[in-house]
């Protein structure tokens, strides 16, 4: 197949396609006679796929990776590929949408007051280079990923091995358990949930788990472990879920990787994401929870704490 046929049969450019090919993505094979490109049947999936991920919105490098992967006959790998794409779109989404709608409050105060402020847009363009500053400083510095592979469902314990004994982490995970008080049907989301220790509590008790963690490697373990629940890789700063819809939200030994600045930024990703009334469990070594006691407070949420062995603390909140 010619490329101005494949094109026809594939709803793109043919443009588009040598853009695909001086990528990489793909090499049709030329005549010698006349140097015209002849698509064959692999390449037209190929360029199916591509045009695919392309419309869903990942990008030429992302495309490439998960092909690769794809053409070794390694799913897994290409699960991952758009496990992180998928994390990047939806950072770049909440980031969009916070942006948009500061822009449409400011832009409705300027229409109101008949009065467009510099200082008003350049305090607003402060607050979100400040955030984007934070979302951005985050990395894991505590190499999860070589945790999981060397000890798997028990990274975590392994983690938190010079802070707490297994049998101090098992009891914060059944405290917690028994603080989210989970119904049969109800909707819960768990915010780096590890390998699942929690989850897989939570899940027995009859509710239906969405699990975000940003280590691939932890998320293996989970998959594994617990098949039927939702998982998603990503952070705590940009949750990759859209729309108000968990009764309850958990959170243990994770909140303890976010300065001051990032954890009110998850506490808001987490209000993004829960139902009213809807239940936050917060497990861990709080070095000052009054910060995010005040930001609750702020917002109408009731707070409950229990202070635990080993210097941990559970924080509960119920959105107003």
């Amino acid at each position: 197949m010619k490329v101005h046929e494949a094109a026809k049969l594939l709803g793109v450019s043919p443009r588009t396609l040598r853009f695909y090919e001086e990528k990489g993505l793909l090499k049709p094979r030329k005549e010698q006679e006349n140097g015209y490109r002849m698509y064959s049947e692999n390449d037209i999936t190929q360029l199916r796929w591509i045009v695919a991920l392309r419309e869903l919105g990942l990008p030429i490098a992302a495309v490439s990776e998960a092909l690769g992967a794809s053409g070794s006959g390694d799913p897994d790998t290409f699960i991952r590929k758009m496990d992180e794409a998928r994390a990047k779109l939806y950072s770049e989404w909440v980031e969009a949408g916070a942006r948009l709608q500061a822009l449409d409050e400011t832009i409705g105060d300027w229409m109101k007051h008949r009065s467009p402020q510099l200082a008003q847009a350049e305090s607003l363009a402060g607050q979100f280079r400040q955030t984007r500053i934070d979302r951005e400083s985050w990395s894991d510095k505590w190499h999860y990923n070589e945790l999981a592979l060397l000890h798997g469902k028990d990274a975590p314990i392994a983690a938190l091995a010079n802070e707490i004994t297994p049998a101090q982490y098992e009891m914060a995970l059944l405290r917690t358990t028994d603080w989210t008080d989970p119904a049969s049907g109800e909707t819960g989301l768990e915010l780096g949930g590890g390998t699942g220790n929690l989850t897989a509590l939570l899940a027995a008790a009859g509710a239906n788990m969405t699990v975000v963690e940003q280590s691939q490697e932890m998320l293996n373990v989970l998959r594994k472990r617990l098949p039927a629940v939702e998982t998603r890789l990503g952070n705590l700063l940009t949750l990759p879920i859209t729309g108000k819809s968990f009764h309850f939200i958990v959170c243990s030994f994770a909140i303890r990787h976010l300065d001051r600045n990032q954890q009110l930024l998850a506490l808001a990703e987490a209000d993004r994401l829960l139902l009213p009334h809807g239940r936050l469990v917060i497990t861990d070594r709080i070095a000052d929870d009054s910060m995010m006691e005040a930001w609750l407070n702020g917002r109408g949420y009731s707070i409950v704490t229990e202070p635990m062995d080993g210097g941990l603390t559970i924080l509960y909140a119920v959105k107003p």
